[in-house]
């Protein structure tokens, strides 16, 4: 495979220089911008640097692989090429081989682990590769920014495959109609959004917040008891079962007595179902669980017990964006084995890559509520616009 590097003073210059020099099978493995050499650097725009690669002929290398090679063959080669260097033998050309000799069996295990790690990173790419062959530029550039978000790779792939079977042909080559198809088609995996509403005569809706710790629960009911009471004119109250962090319930405390609304702090179930009776005339009563780890069992299991003394009428889980994808899935699974309805993601603000919301809800197929984007309340907090979702994945190190 050959590889080379190409900069120009835009992206559609430098995939221009591409496929001329490597000819339309080009494929576009990254994308950058660089800065311009020399002591006036500053005062121009960033160049766009694109890494292209061509695949050789792969029945080339297939048969000379194929063909046996003769130690004496590759003894005299070696010789010619280099007259002054000592002809080894087959033992001794073998570095690789006395080394192993000698390792100790950690060592040794370590060694081969990290031979198929390389090995399965080569066949990702070559697959990564293949999938994007044919593809055109534009569209390929649209694949390197979702991975550039951490959009997963086979999922970029999934969404870029889309991209181009939906492409007219005759519109391959306009960047404008190639970026708004993308962004509509990456829409489509983001539009089931379902924040919280009430029905008009409905009274007591009970809503419990879960979720890992430091992921913001009590500042994101915080918020939502603010704007139902203050923009909707609701009715609402709160209950805290954070007992295990003083700090959390004075915060909750704090904020009630803010907004100026009621709250309680319950200890278990039994007093859990009296609260829920005190306000079944509010229109709306938020509940705040410990932050507690999803895979300690006792954990859940207590949070099992106070779920099935309220039967509340949406459990909503609350996941931090600055979370691995692979852990906010894994989270996911481990609450939902005590049911989640739908998921609020936090932090935005703390993170320039939006991929993970993206990851999570292809994999766990629940509506996202709210997303949260600051500590302030009761603000920073808003009903997810798809469009300026795909658009802050479509930018780097975008931001809503």
């Amino acid at each position: 495979m050959i590889i080379k590097k190409f900069i120009a003073n835009d992206f559609k210059g430098a995939l221009k220089q591409a496929k001329k020099e490597m000819g339309s099978d080009a494929i576009i493995l990254h994308t950058s911008k660089v800065r311009r050499g020399g002591i006036f650097s500053f005062l121009f725009s960033p160049q766009v640097e694109i890494t292209v690669a061509v695949d050789e002929s792969l029945q080339v290398n297939s048969d000379r692989l194929r063909k046996p090679v003769s130690s004496t063959a590759v003894s005299s080669t070696a010789a010619a090429a280099e007259p002054n260097r000592p002809v080894f033998s087959p033992q001794d050309a073998n570095p690789g081989a006395q080394a192993i000799a000698q390792s100790a069996p950690g060592e040794l295990l370590q060694e081969l682990q990290t031979m198929k790690n390389l090995i399965n990173d080569v066949k990702v790419k070559i697959y990564e590769v293949e999938q994007i062959k044919g593809i055109s530029g534009e569209v390929q550039a649209f694949y390197e920014t979702l991975i550039n978000n951490q959009v997963e790779k086979e999922l970029a792939l999934k969404i870029i495959n889309r991209v181009e079977s939906r492409l007219p042909k005759d519109s391959k080559g306009d960047e404008l109609w190639v970026r708004d198809l993308c962004l509509h088609t990456v829409q489509e995996y983001i539009n089931n959004i379902k924040p919280i509403e009430l029905q008009r005569e409905q009274k007591g809706a009970l809503v419990f917040m879960v979720g890992p710790t430091g992921v913001g629960k009590t500042t994101t009911i915080a918020k939502l008891a603010a704007n139902m009471s203050f923009l909707e004119g609701k009715e609402v109250a709160l209950i805290t079962l954070d007992t295990y962090r003083v700090s959390a319930a004075q915060q909750l405390r704090t904020f009630a007595e803010i907004i100026g609304i009621p709250i309680s702090v319950v200890f278990n179930p039994q007093d859990l179902g009296e609260a829920i009776k005190q306000y079944q005339e509010k229109d709306i009563i938020f509940v705040d669980t410990a932050g507690r780890s999803p895979y300690k069992d006792e954990h859940m299991e207590e949070l099992q017990d106070f779920i099935e003394a309220a039967n509340p009428d949406e459990i909503i889980l609350v996941l931090s964006v600055t979370t691995d994808s692979s852990d906010l899935i894994n989270i996911y699974q481990q609450f939902n084995l005590i049911g989640v309805d739908k998921i609020i993601f936090t932090k935005l603000d703390e993170s320039c890559n939006y991929g993970r919301i993206l990851n999570t809800v292809y994999h766990i197929r629940k509506p996202i509520a709210y997303l949260t984007t600051g500590q302030s309340v009761p603000d920073d907090i808003e009903v997810p616009d798809t469009l300026e979702l795909a658009r802050a994945l479509l930018r780097e190190g975008g931001a809503i």
